[in-house]
C-alpha cells in the first residue's frame, strides 16, 4: 500500500505458506503488486504480461478447495482488480464480466464466512456503486444478479474499516472517499479519517494520495500542496506521473504559471500513459496564456485534439475546449482557479473586474454567474450562493453548458445539508436531465448517488 512494490515482491519470494489460506493470501498480496503498478504507472507495454500474471495467480486460486474463508475472498480481490486493470486499459466488455463474477463471489463468501471481515471492504464498494445505479435499470442488475444498496454497502465498508482484519486500513482509505463521494458535506470527517492513516504512516504515497485528491477536491489548495512538497521521493518508490498532474493543478490555483508548467511538463516526460494527456496540454495553455506567453500557449493549445485519448472527464472537457475554439476571458479564468483552489477573495476580485451586460456571449454570462455561486459556496454565505446558483439555472436555459447541471447538483446539497429533502431530490432529478454537457457522466454519478442515499 506504500507503492514500494519491488520491496514487496522481494518479501513474498522468500514467503514460505504452510496451509491453503495462506497459499491464497500470498497470491492475492502478489496480485496487488502488479494490480497497482498498472494503475499508477499505467504503462501499455506492461498491460499483457501483467494482466496474464493477474490470471494465472485466479487460475491456482479457484483450483482450491474452499476450506477457508481465504480462497473465495482472494479470488474475487483478484477478479475485481483484473477488471480494474482491464477498465484503465479500454477492455471494458471483458471487465465488465469480470465485475460482475467478482461481485457474485464476494457475496457467496459473505454468505458462507459471515464474520470474515475484509469480505465487507469491496463488497460494501460494489453494493454502493450499483444501488446508486437509477431505478429504472435496477431491473436489469437484479436479472443478472446484482443487487446493491447504498445503506447496506456503506455499513459493510464501515464494518471492514472498524473492525480489526489486515485489510482495515484500505477499507478505511476506501470508506473515507466514499463518504465524501456520497455526501460532501461529510468532507472533514472523510478527509480527518485519511489525514489520520497518513499521520501513522507519513511514508506511505497511496494514502498522500488519497489525502492530496480529498483536499484539492474540497478545495484546500495549500493543504495539498503542503502533502505533495513533503511527499516521500525515492526509487523505492513507483513512479507515480499523475502527482505531478495534480500538483501542476494546485500551483494554477495559486496563480504560480511557471511551477505549473514545470510540473506538468514533467508529467508527460514520465507518463506511460494515455489518459490526462490531452486535460495537460490543456493546462499547458491556460498557465502559458495567463503568463502571457503566447506563442506556447497556442502551441499546446493546438496538441489537445492530437494526442491522448479523450475517456476521462477531463480530457473530454479540454477537447470539447479546444472543439468550440471560444475566445478566453482571463478573469473568469482566474476567477474559476482561485476558486478552485479555495482563493475565494482573490476570485471576487477577478470577477468584479468583469463587464457584464445583455451583448455579453450567453456562455461568458452563465459562467459569471455560475463562479460567484461556488465562491460563496466556498465561502459559507449559502444564501448567496443558492440565489446565483439559480440565477445560473435560469440564464443558461437549455444551453448544452456545465454549468446549470452542476448548479443543480449543488443546490440539491444546500438543500440536503439545510434537511429539505424533497428540494434537494428535485434539484438531483434536474442534475440529469441535462444533456451533451461535458461533465455529463461525473454529474450524473454523483446525483444518482446523491439520489440513492436518501
Amino acid at each position: 500500500m506504500k507503492l514500494r512494490v519491488n520491496s514487496s515482491r522481494t518479501i513474498l519470494r522468500t514467503a514460505v505458506p504452510e496451509k491453503e489460506a495462506d497459499k491464497a493470501a500470498l497470491l492475492l498480496v502478489a496480485n496487488y503488486n502488479d494490480f497497482l503498478e498498472l494503475c499508477v504507472e499505467q504503462d501499455q507495454n506492461r498491460y499483457d504480461q501483467l494482466v496474464e500474471a493477474q490470471e494465472k495467480r485466479l487460475e491456482k486460486i479457484t483450483q482450491m478447495t474452499d476450506r477457508s474463508p481465504w480462497a473465495g475472498y482472494a479470488a474475487a480481490e483478484v477478479r475485481m482488480q483484473l477488471a480494474m486493470s482491464k477498465l484503465l486499459f479500454g477492455n471494458r466488455l471483458s471487465a465488465a464480466w469480470d465485475f460482475r463474477k467478482a461481485y457474485l463471489q464476494y457475496a457467496r463468501n459473505a454468505s458462507r464466512w459471515p464474520g470474515f471481515q475484509p469480505n465487507k471492504k469491496n463488497l460494501g464498494v460494489m453494493q454502493v456503486m450499483i444501488g446508486s445505479v437509477p431505478d429504472q435499470y435496477q431491473w436489469f442488475l437484479q436479472i443478472i444478479g446484482l443487487i446493491g444498496s447504498v445503506r447496506e454497502g456503506m455499513a459493510n465498508l464501515k464494518t471492514a474499516a472498524m473492525q480489526p482484519n489486515p485489510f482495515q486500513e484500505e477499507a478505511k482509505l476506501l470508506h473515507a472517499i466514499m463518504l465524501h463521494t456520497i455526501r460532501p458535506e461529510n468532507a472533514p470527517h472523510a478527509i480527518s479519517q485519511v489525514t489520520d492513516l497518513l499521520k501513522t504512516q507519513p511514508d506511505n504515497l497511496l494514502f498522500r494520495f488519497a489525502a492530496m485528491h480529498l483536499l484539492k477536491k474540497t478545495n484546500q489548495g495549500e493543504a495539498a500542496l503542503k502533502l505533495y512538497e513533503e511527499r516521500p521521493y525515492s526509487k523505492l518508490y513507483l513512479s507515480f506521473p499523475f502527482l505531478h498532474h495534480m500538483a501542476a493543478d494546485l500551483y494554477l490555483y495559486r496563480g504560480d504559471y511557471a511551477r505549473s508548467v514545470s510540473e506538468n511538463k514533467l508529467f508527460l516526460l514520465q507518463h506511460k500513459g494515455q489518459h490526462y494527456v490531452k486535460s495537460a496540454h490543456y493546462k499547458l495553455y491556460i498557465a502559458h496564456l495567463l503568463g502571457n506567453h503566447l506563442p506556447q500557449a497556442k502551441w499546446h493549445f493546438n496538441q489537445i485534439l492530437q494526442l491522448g485519448i479523450a475517456e476521462t472527464e477531463e480530457d473530454k472537457y479540454a477537447v470539447s475546449y479546444a472543439e468550440s475554439n471560444e475566445q478566453p476571458v482571463p478573469p473568469l479564468m482566474k476567477a474559476r482557479l482561485h476558486a478552485d483552489g479555495g482563493y475565494y477573495r482573490e476570485a471576487l476580485t477577478d470577477l468584479a473586474n468583469m463587464q457584464i451586460s445583455a451583448t455579453t456571449p450567453l456562455p461568458v454570462r452563465v459562467e459569471h454567474l455560475y463562479r460567484k455561486a461556488r465562491v460563496y459556496h466556498g465561502l459559507h454565505d449559502l444564501q448567496e450562493a443558492a440565489a446565483f446558483y439559480k440565477l445560473t439555472i435560469a440564464t443558461a436555459a437549455d444551453a448544452p453548458l456545465y454549468y446549470a447541471p452542476n448548479a443543480a447538483l449543488q443546490l440539491g446539497y444546500i438543500y440536503q445539508q439545510a434537511n429539505q429533502p424533497e428540494k434537494a431530490k428535485a434539484c438531483f432529478r434536474k442534475a440529469l436531465a441535462y444533456k451533451g454537457h461535458a461533465y455529463k457522466n461525473s454529474i450524473d454519478a454523483k446525483a444518482k448517488l446523491a439520489l440513492a442515499s436518501f
